[in-house]
């Protein structure tokens, strides 16, 4: 069982907002350091992964390991009822259908208790991707949602190339053609490379699916190589950490 408190209601909505929307169900693991959540898309394109230390929330007990599976649908719907004056409790019992979301306002008291049915316990979640990818790049959320924007006019395929010094992203469509030369201020914030070129193709609409997820974070860490998945990163200022693969197009 557990029962686990995080202390921003409007932190924690906008974080399970952005991230589950890829997914159908929520696989839930907590242990006795942390609380994760990792799954991939029904279509096995996107692996969402949310990473919550223990000392994220302001109350963690977890008598044992634990994994569950919740509903997306009603799970979203509970938590966009967090404003920012809430606390979230999440709690389990063993053996329970459902895992109780309670909200409690800090300056009223007032209480909202809510249950989320789960549709398996005990499953383990899948394995977490260990890739080297060898171009890593950080750059601003507002620039990130601007470029896949600006890519979505154009079509459905997102290339990033990497050359000596700058990235190159292009999309191209019957004869139009986005490009977006990044490099170092403009707008990157950082810029690495263990090979001297690296490209790779991905779906415009599956990045747009995690776009939410950005909100989370002023600053994003992506990190791709030739034909490889598209690492998103995201670390919050409480220690929590996102992570998002995308699959690379053929």
């Amino acid at each position: 069982m557990f029962r686990v408190t995080y202390p921003d209601g409007s932190v924690f909505k906008k974080m399970m907002l952005g991230v589950l929307k890829p997914l159908d169900e929520v696989p839930i693991k907590v242990s006795s350091d942390e609380f994760l959540i990792r799954s991939l898309s029904p279509d096995k394109n996107i692996l969402i992964e949310v990473v919550m230390p223990r000392s994220a929330f302001e109350s963690f007990d977890c008598t044992s390991e634990t994994s569950i599976t919740a509903s997306r649908d009603q799970f979203l719907k509970v938590a966009r009822r967090a404003t920012k004056r809430d606390s979230v409790t999440l709690v389990y019992e063993e053996g329970s259908r459902t895992m109780k979301v309670v909200l409690v306002n800090a300056r009223t008291g007032t209480e909202r208790s809510f249950e989320v049915e789960l549709s398996e316990a005990g499953r383990e979640l899948i394995q977490s991707l260990q890739l080297d990818l060898p171009v890593r790049l950080q750059i601003a959320s507002e620039d990130l949602k601007k470029l896949i924007r600006d890519s979505k006019i154009i079509g459905e395929e997102l290339e990033l190339t990497y050359k000596e010094g700058f990235i190159e992203a292009t999309v191209k469509s019957e004869g139009r053609m986005f490009k977006e030369v990044l490099t170092i201020d403009k707008p990157l914030y950082s810029l690495e490379s263990k090979e001297s070129t690296a490209s790779s193709k991905y779906d415009v609409d599956m990045l747009r699916a995690v776009v939410p997820a950005f909100d989370v974070a002023d600053l994003i860490t992506l990190e791709f190589g030739s034909g490889l998945p598209l690492k998103i990163s995201m670390n919050m200022e409480d220690g929590s950490r996102i992570n998002i693969w995308v699959a690379p197009r053929a």
